[in-house]
């Protein structure tokens, strides 16, 4: 009975494997290559549970795994993922790689569905160690994962770039920036909001010194978008 349960186990472990569809993304990062495992792709999209694995290119070893509920991404109309084992390009790939604290390590970040603001893409998003382990982010996922689509991320001025937005006329940038104890703060935003006429009013918000400084401006439309 034991052998029973054991050839069973075997066996769905292996059904569920071929029902997967299976990428390599080997492009997207200076350090790490991975491998990605996705429920289903149907057309051009590819979507549902997925599993990655992560590699360091130099050593060729296994560094991390990772599920996400919904790696939503898409094909080429030339690409076929019933051929196995497709390597994905470089702007491609549902992972998403770069220094977003901004201590010299890469970190990465991985598609989980479309919740963010109006169904853009969101991302469960996690922090490198010294040793080369990934740590998940909860205050950086929250930022992936409830706004405009990924973050922006800017190694020169060591910031953070969220985007909002609100119908056609309101636009919100919020930038973070990390203190010296590497949390996370606003550091400034600014809004735009052409709701009125062909006004734009433009209203900046700066953190100096642990208080806000806040500036409004009105712009005719035709004015500040042609700057």
């Amino acid at each position: 009975m034991k052998s029973l349960f054991i050839f069973c186990g075997i066996l769905l472990l292996f059904s569920s494997s071929q029902a997967q569809f299976k990428f390599l993304a080997n492009n997207s990062s200076d350090q790490y290559k991975a491998k990605i495992f996705v429920e289903k792709c149907e057309g051009n999209a590819c979507s549902g549970k997925a599993t990655i694995i992560i590699y360091d290119k130099v050593t060729d070893r296994e560094t991390d795994i990772f599920h996400s509920e919904d790696l939503d991404f898409g094909l080429t109309g030339t690409q076929n993922a019933k051929l196995g084992w497709l390597e994905l390009g470089k702007y491609q790939t549902p992972l998403i790689f770069g220094d977003f604290n901004f201590d010299g390590l890469e970190d990465l970040a991985i598609r989980n569905g479309s919740n963010g603001a109006y169904g853009s893409p969101s991302y469960d998003v996690y922090l490198s160690s010294k040793e080369n382990k990934f740590l998940k982010s909860e205050e950086l996922t929250k930022l992936a994962s409830e706004n405009l689509g990924m973050f922006d991320f800017d190694k020169k001025t060591k910031k953070i770039a969220t985007h909002q937005k609100d119908g056609c006329c309101f636009d919100k940038t919020i930038n973070y920036k990390f203190n010296a104890k590497n949390v996370l703060y606003e550091d400034s935003s600014v809004i735009e909001d052409s709701s009125i006429a062909d006004i734009v009013t433009v209203i900046t918000q700066k953190n100096v010194d642990g208080k806000i400084k806040r500036t409004v401006q009105k712009f005719r439309m035709k004015d500040y978008y042609n700057q």
